[in-house]
């Protein structure tokens, strides 16, 4: 293991990594360059998850593509089963996977509830669970790294389903940091902020410039996070560095949350 590759002769598993505008994307390109071999998940994406197998390659990483509901047990079973053995056994194991619909709570219908809670929730905790039994039987630690969102700390409109879910992946992760800790595995999540990424083409709040500016004028560093930026923060929790580093939470949002006092600041008398 050098500086430039803290993660070599590591197999990393990201879900929900295929679309070519994701946060996963850019996770798993980023935990390539610093050494990984990856596992790209998602579902119903064959074509672009082959593109993601392609550029990790061209990373000079090996790379498997697995298409798994992250809802249904049984395919989160296969999924690991698939990744380890293309690759080896999952030492860092990143839950991203995730979908938004944008409703008032008085609007929320059964169908969005379901999928929502469905896919960042309940898939998670199967995921996790997974990723946590596979780690203790093999007995040499491992990683867990859970995509949250700012979502987790700070509520937006028209959001409750999926700020809830995010809300419940920090007490998730905490848990998880407490349970597996004995076995030499630490749990984080890690929050972006807005990320100029495929799930927000459908936000009511990013539908003009108009509104886009007035996103960039919240954020203190006045620009979106890229999925890349995303990745840096899951490379550093997967890695040695972060050895010491369980149930934390690290934000990664150019000073959105912060941000928030200083908007305060500036309209009180």
């Amino acid at each position: 293991m050098t500086q430039e590759t803290p993660l070599a002769g590591r197999v990393a598993l990201v879900t929900g990594a295929a679309r070519r505008r994701g946060i996963g994307r850019g996770i798993a390109l980023v935990l390539a360059r610093s050494g990984a071999d990856v596992a790209v998940n998602d579902v119903a994406e064959d074509e672009q998850g082959a593109e993601r197998v392609r550029e990790v390659e061209a990373l000079g990483r090996r790379a498997v593509f697995v298409n798994a509901d992250v809802r249904d047990p049984e395919a989160v079973r296969r999924m690991f089963d698939t990744a380890e053995e293309a690759l080896g056994p999952v030492d860092v194991f990143v839950n991203n996977a995730g979908v938004c619909v944008w409703q008032n709570v008085r609007e929320v219908d059964r169908e969005a509830f379901d999928l929502i809670m469905g896919v960042n929730l309940a898939g998670a905790l199967l995921c996790c669970r997974e990723a946590a039994q596979r780690m203790v039987r093999r007995g040499r630690g491992g990683r867990i790294v859970i995509i949250s969102s700012v979502h987790a700390q700070m509520p937006f409109p028209r959001m409750a389903v999926y700020g809830a879910t995010k809300n419940a992946l920090r007490a998730l992760s905490d848990h998880l940091a407490l349970e597996l800790a004995p076995h030499g595995i630490t749990v984080n999540h890690v929050g972006p902020g807005w990320v100029d990424s495929d799930i927000n083409l459908a936000s009511p709040d990013l539908r003009t410039q108009a509104d886009r500016q007035r996103t960039l004028d919240a954020i203190p560093l006045h620009r979106p996070a890229e999925p890349e930026d995303i990745g840096a923060a899951v490379s550093f929790l997967a890695s040695d560095a972060a050895a010491y580093v369980t149930g934390a939470f690290l934000r990664v949002d150019g000073g959105f949350v912060v941000g928030k006092y200083t908007r305060i600041a500036e309209v009180a008398p």
